[in-house]
């Protein structure tokens, strides 16, 4: 067989490539083929990768890159064959180039594929009739999906992992490829599952480390060789990245290999683990373009493993869009940036103009010394210092805006002020029946016992006020109940004026309840204006009947005397003036 490595035969690759492939042309021939993929250099997926050794990087949202590979290798097999021959050259020379293409989705996901065709793939000679070389054929289709689980190129440490899905399409272009890719086995699927670690030694240095499991689709044992097996592989590599040149140029040492992973051949066998050292230089300038050249050698007499190899890649990567200048660095473009050499503070005032706002409450008080940044110190002579605003001083429950004293706590009946005691007898003015002799709290503030209490919004009386049965006649025993109302009344004139209400229980009609209630009513401020010296104009009486009782339904006769009863309500009260 005549094998063609003119100029023509390498124009016409790629387009031999999707041609085949499109119209399904097999090709035939009664040699035996020998079904596995020789060349072991798989380049990396991005053109900030290594050469052969991939690190977790993401690419970008949306950003596209392509890269195009030549790859060179000298001597790529050489197999101990059966029969004392020795170690023979069965592949002697191996051109193969790639097309790659790869996709950012986010900042942590990359989708890519690498179609390689092998150009020439040329034997060493040996034993007549041991191999059919096809001149050039499609390689095995490869589509995959890096994720990026922890960390940047920032970062110390880098996490991420590979899956990648291969197809044999060299065995659908030609059914009898010989070391071109995997046999020809349904479903025609194999896998590769990577995991890619990397140490950003400082910004200079990248040590990336990657170990993978390769699944064929089928083990394949290559004829005339003494017992070489080719199936599940374990994958690793690792290298040395120098960045110069703020990361636009790269000069690289890698090592990478494989070994067998299956029952059929052990561990670490000779023929099974082909391990290669490389180093090469890339140029990865800003407006998007890569170009990378390098060499390898082979450091085990593994399969695919050759005596030396040398490879050269031209990639595209979309650039990363460019950030507007921000010379202060605080995120605002200097076009926007009012104050473009002082950085925005960032604290939720004002961020959008770029400029520090030392004051952002505008209260006088630097945010530096201010507790409350956001909010203006109310300078109201408290506290004035801490920027904060002050809304009660007195920390009395009532605002200072409603407060009659705001620097003095006092109870909401005093309107925030402190309560007076004239009498000094410990009990407040506002609640002291005899607020200007001094007394005890058990009296309310007078020296006698008390039948009244000042309540909130009423006078409490501690007895009832009787009449007669069935009359608005007052009874002698409610006197002095009565007597002591008017001295309250008449030692607190603040209370401009009170209602007197006469009620009832529900014996008897309405109406006679309604008339006695306002009788009764009526008896009790006639009392109080004439014994007890009440101005007329601070009394109002009103008869409520039976309609507000104490118990709705009465048990006991107690529980309805209870029910007639006199209450003093205030409707009208001074402020206290402080």
């Amino acid at each position: 067989m005549t094998y063609d490595n003119s100029p023509r035969g390498f124009n016409r690759g790629w387009v031999a490539m999707l041609l085949t492939l499109a119209m399904g042309i097999t090709s035939s021939a009664s040699a035996q083929s020998t079904q596995i993929d020789l060349n072991q250099f798989r380049p990396a997926e991005l053109a900030t990768d290594g050469f052969a050794t991939s690190t977790p990087d993401g690419q970008g949202h949306l950003r596209f890159g392509f890269q195009v590979w030549l790859d060179y290798s000298d001597d790529p097999l050489v197999v101990d064959v059966a029969g004392g021959a020795g170690n023979v050259k069965r592949v002697h020379q191996q051109l193969t180039g790639h097309l790659m293409l790869s996709l950012g989705l986010v900042d942590h996901i990359v989708l890519f594929v690498d179609m390689p065709y092998h150009f020439m793939i040329k034997p060493g000679g040996g034993l007549p009739g041991t191999f059919n070389l096809n001149e050039s054929n499609l390689g095995d289709l490869y589509f995959g999906a890096r994720f990026n689980f922890f960390g940047t190129r920032e970062d110390v440490f880098q996490i991420g992992a590979q899956a990648t899905m291969t197809f044999n399409t060299a065995s659908a272009a030609s059914s009898t490829q010989d070391f071109a890719g995997q046999v020809g086995q349904s479903p025609h699927l194999g896998g590769w599952f990577e995991l890619l670690l990397n140490f950003n030694a400082g910004d200079f240095v990248r040590i990336p480390i990657q170990a993978g499991y390769k699944l064929t689709t089928k083990g394949q044992t290559v004829p005339l060789t003494d017992d070489l097996f080719v199936g599940n592989e374990f994958t690793f590599g690792t290298g040395v990245l120098v960045m110069l040149g703020n990361d636009h140029f790269m000069i690289s040492g890698e090592v990478f290999g494989r070994t067998a992973a299956n029952s059929t051949v052990s561990f670490w066998t000779k023929q099974e683990t082909p391990v290669e050292v490389l180093g090469g230089f890339k140029w990865l300038p800003d407006f998007g373009f890569t170009l990378g050249v390098g060499g390898s050698a082979g450091v085990t007499g593994g399969y695919g493993a050759p005596d030396w190899r040398v490879f050269a890649m031209l990639g595209y990567t979309m650039p990363a869009e460019k950030k507007a200048p921000d010379a202060d660095g605080d995120g605002i473009p200097d076009e926007l940036d009012q104050c473009p050499n002082e950085a925005e503070d960032m604290d939720g005032f004002e961020d959008e103009d770029g400029c520090p706002d030392l004051d952002n409450d505008g209260d006088g008080i630097p945010d530096t010394d201010d507790k409350c940044p956001n909010e203006p110190e109310d300078m109201d002579g408290f506290q004035d210092e801490d920027g904060c605003p002050d809304p009660d001083n007195d920390e009395d429950g009532i605002l200072d805006v409603d407060d009659a004293c705001p620097n003095d706590p006092g109870p909401p009946e005093n309107n925030g002020c402190p309560d007076p005691d004239r009498d000094g007898d410990g009990v407040p003015d506002r609640i002291d029946n005899c607020p200007d002799e001094p007394g005890t709290i058990e009296n309310q503030g007078c020296q006698a016992k008390q039948l009244v209490v000042i309540g909130d919004g009423q006078l409490e009386i501690l007895e009832r006020v009787y009449f007669r049965k069935g009359s608005a006649k007052l009874q002698k025993r409610s006197w002095a109940l009565l007597d002591n109302v008017a001295a309250v009344l008449i030692a607190h004139p603040e209370i401009k004026k009170v209602r007197v209400e006469g009620h009832t229980d529900k014996s008897g009609s309405l109406n006679y309840n309604m008339i006695l209630s306002k009788k009764r009513a009526n008896t009790v401020v006639r009392y109080l204006v004439g014994r007890g010296q009440v101005n007329r104009s601070r009394l109002v009486a009103q008869g409520v009947g039976p309609k507000r009782p104490l118990y709705e339904n009465p048990k006991t006769s107690e529980e309805a005397a209870l029910n007639r009863r006199v209450e003093f309500h205030v409707v009208d009260k001074d402020e206290p003036k402080n």
